[in-house]
């Protein structure tokens, strides 16, 4: 986490290291649902092999391109 902006300054969060399918798994084993989404964000499913396959064929062709002057397939 980071110590220069972190989001919540009281709180001590949980590490996540994983996820399988609709959850995030912390440090201690412990299974969250996460249920996280937006206009920005969406949860498509954690270790989901086409989602895998998906990111890293679109990382080999561009990384990244601002939404609000491009788009991409």
């Amino acid at each position: 986490m980071s110590h220069v902006f972190p989001r919540h300054t009281k709180a001590s969060l949980p590490a996540a290291v994983s996820g399988d399918g609709c959850y995030i798994i912390d440090k201690s084993g412990k299974k969250y649902f996460d249920g996280s989404g937006g206009a920005a964000v969406s949860c498509l499913g954690h270790s989901d092999p086409d989602v895998i396959r998906a990111i890293k064929d679109q990382v080999d062709r561009v990384a990244f391109a601002h939404t609000g002057f491009f788009t991409s397939d």
